[in-house]
């Protein structure tokens, strides 16, 4: 398999980026931390899967970390402080031009914050490390053939899940019944399936439809989502259904980010841990423990904002390169 390394010149550049993230976090009063790549659980979440490992027990498994998520959270119930990480993290999937196994992520948690001070956190990051980099324009061809290209003076949209799914797909995916949710979706042009959940169906309109079209014009804000899709965000009322207090950033098209108002409900957590639990069981693939740390550690919280960003990718979209294998060593 042919290799692609990055030039002198990217590496450089990276090198510029990476110490903006450190300057923008130590100029906001935050501390770095480094968090063990290596635990005894993992994200339950059934569509990410981690690569196990045993140390000298055999007995017992550890986990490469998708993410310092965990590990953060149970040093906050100790250390109520802002604290960033620039991590080196694992998923097990394939490779691509937007993918790889091993990945850095900038992820970083703000008491008495909410994530609306996130996402405006994630904009000032955005803005500091493209203007350490000269950026004139975000560009990307991972999701176009014909590029995207957007001004870095550019406003950031924020769009919520419904009016996204209104806007692209025709529907809103809230208050629906199964057979409406599904004959819409196919209305809207998803292949669909009549015995998959709720939430495949959502998903699948969401990659098909909806994702394509964020990011295109100007950097957009994603908010607002499903319950069934908090995954560890808080849920509150908002007009005449509960949404999930959770974000992504979209730039040329490319999901940059993912953050939360972060859940500090325990007993909230275990149900989340047990369905999601009940759909790996479904998917046929490994179960996994609850953290039983984390969930000593959520009580202690209060009121958090956190937030995870794919370096790799938002390196590529300053850049204007398109494979991430352009940007990291994978060697």
């Amino acid at each position: 398999m042919m290799v692609k390394l990055p030039s002198f010149d990217t590496l450089t550049k990276r090198n510029v980026a990476l110490r903006a993230v450190r300057r923008y976090f130590d100029e906001m009063g935050y501390c770095e931390v480094q968090t063990r790549a290596m635990r005894a659980t993992t994200a339950t979440d059934p569509y990410i899967e981690s690569f196990k490992t045993f140390g000298v027990d055999e007995d017992l498994p550890l986990y490469l970390q998708t993410s310092p998520e965990y590990a953060h959270k149970i040093l906050l119930s100790h250390v109520r402080a802002p604290i960033y990480e620039i991590a080196r993290v694992f998923r097990r999937e394939s490779c691509g031009l937007l993918h790889r196994s091993e990945f850095t992520l900038v992820e970083w948690y703000h008491p008495e914050t909410d994530y609306v001070d996130m996402m405006n956190e994630t904009e000032g990051l955005v803005r500091a490390v493209s203007a350490a980099l000269g950026t004139q324009s975000w560009r990307s061809r991972a999701r176009s053939e014909l590029g995207v290209s957007i001004d870095c003076s550019s406003s950031f949209e924020r769009l919520t899940f419904e009016e996204a799914f209104e806007r692209y797909a025709g529907f809103s995916p809230f208050s629906q019944t199964h057979e409406s949710l599904y004959a819409l979706a196919r209305q809207a042009g998803s292949r669909v399936r009549s015995e998959w959940s709720d939430n495949d169906i959502i998903n699948c309109v969401l990659v098909d439809r909806v994702e394509p079209r964020l990011g295109i014009e100007r950097p957009t804000f994603l908010t607002d989502y499903p319950p069934s899709m908090a995954s560890l965000a808080q849920v509150r009322p908002r007009g005449d259904h509960r949404v999930a207090e959770r974000f992504e950033l979209y730039l040329c098209g490319v999901e940059i980010c993912n953050g939360y108002s972060e859940l500090n409900d325990a007993e909230e957590l275990r149900s989340r841990f047990a369905e999601d639990n009940a759909e790996r069981q479904r998917l046929g693939i490994e179960t996994l423990p609850d953290d039983e740390a984390l969930l000593a550690a959520l009580p202690a919280l209060g009121k958090l904002g956190g937030n995870a960003v794919g370096f790799d990718r938002l390196l590529m979209c300053c850049l204007g390169i398109d494979d991430i294998g352009e940007v990291t060593i994978d060697v």
